[in-house]
């Protein structure tokens, strides 16, 4: 399978006609808190995958953001996030290992929501947001960033989320 490749932001969340899906792709700070927020329901945390390996191997558009050659080992999550009735996002995580121990163990506690539980304070710098696949001929909106680790000041995790098109209509002002 070819790996998916995220082009430079090219739009703001301003296109997006669906005023819940503009509220979710400008936020700064807890995507779990804000969507049990706009959702009035509690999000919960579905580990798919927590495994080793090379960043070009699983998403090469995150090597450079992180300040890793191609072949950089990187530790990978793969979850969902879902309320009672719908998968709400899909999210990948990677973060450098030997880097920052504090990440690396974040990562493998599995069904742990990882905004609540990030350093106080972090900076969180986005990267893009567009459209992705939610599935064959489904387009979803999707946003990644990196989260700054507050002590080095060095890039700590990189996160992709893609949301749920049932709930956050990808609809832009663009054709």
């Amino acid at each position: 399978m070819k790996p998916r490749t995220i082009t430079p932001r090219s739009a703001g969340a301003e296109l997006f006609t669906d005023p819940r899906t503009r509220a979710l792709l400008s936020h700064t700070g807890s995507t779990t808190c804000l969507l049990e927020r706009l959702l009035d329901e509690r999000v919960n945390v579905h580990t798919m995958e927590v495994s080793r390996a090379a960043v070009d191997r699983t998403c090469p558009e995150a090597a450079a953001p992180l300040g890793l050659p191609a072949a950089a080992p990187v530790l990978v999550r793969r979850t969902t996030l879902a309320v009672a009735r719908h998968q709400v996002s899909r999210n990948l995580v990677l973060a450098p290992l030997g880097r920052l121990p504090w990440a690396e163990r974040l990562l493998r506690s599995c069904d742990t929501p990882l905004g609540p539980h990030l350093p106080q304070p972090h900076e969180r710098h986005p990267l893009g947001l567009g459209l992705d696949s939610w599935g064959p001929g489904r387009a979803a909106v999707s946003r990644w960033y990196l989260v700054i680790d507050p002590g080095s000041a060095l890039p700590a995790l990189f996160i992709r989320e893609t949301f749920n098109p049932d709930l956050f209509d990808p609809a832009t002002t663009r054709p």
